[in-house]
């Protein structure tokens, strides 16, 4: 394995999705992942013009057999026009940094750099967070009214598609890394009760169906 003062951070990297195998579309919404041992001392003044928002330093951090991850920070890059991953790329070789990937969700990535959405990971402090470049970090924390009502549609199709039956259940998937971004919010902020009578009026109408069935049987 090549040591980092060994790369060539000069080279560019191939346009792949790690995950998909398939290289990056052009898109607006970017993130990067930095190390502070790797970063140039100037790193801030590289990235100053551009509209990214930068996570406080992410040192207590675990993974889940509990051994510390390696402190990083989290970059989150906003364009107002399609970006290619070969000019993103270009800026995080600038830093020394891991290829870019292209981010689906802004309002997830954004609220990801405090753990917002992700109550059993630790949490860092919104106030750290900095900008750059006319990075509109408030309008990016916020869920819209829209986002909420959209967000609570589909919290309600995943308890009847899932067949929740108890809140806990529900609850569990919220605080997990496979939820999206704002479940947890939404669950534990004003809709509590709601999804609550909305799991047991699931299970009441299941139970119904499955008494009436063992009754045709009869």
């Amino acid at each position: 394995m090549k040591s980092e003062s060994k790369i060539d951070w000069t080279v560019p990297r191939p346009n792949k999705n790690p995950k998909t195998k398939q290289p990056y579309k052009r898109g607006r919404n970017w993130g990067i992942v930095v190390y502070p041992e790797s970063l140039p001392e100037n790193w801030k003044d590289i990235i100053r013009q551009e509209p990214i928002a930068v996570s406080p330093l992410h040192d207590k951090d675990v993974n889940p057999d509990g051994k510390k991850k390696k402190s990083h920070y989290h970059l989150v890059l906003n364009y107002k026009g399609n970006k290619s991953f070969e000019q993103i790329d270009e800026i995080a070789r600038s830093l020394r940094a891991p290829a870019p990937q292209r981010i689906s969700s802004l309002t997830g990535a954004v609220r990801y750099l405090t753990h917002m959405d992700n109550p059993e990971k630790y949490q860092y402090d919104n106030a750290d967070i900095e900008t750059f470049g006319g990075f509109d970090l408030e309008s990016c924390l916020a869920l819209s009214t829209g986002d909420k009502r959209q967000a609570l549609r589909d919290m309600l199709a995943f308890i009847s598609e899932n067949e929740i039956m108890h809140l806990k259940d529900f609850a569990d998937y919220c605080m997990s890394e496979e939820a999206p971004a704002g479940w947890f919010e939404l669950l534990t902020e004003r809709n509590t009760l709601f999804i609550k009578e909305y799991i047991k009026s699931n299970w009441q109408k299941q139970q119904y169906a499955s008494n009436n069935i063992n009754k045709m049987s009869d």
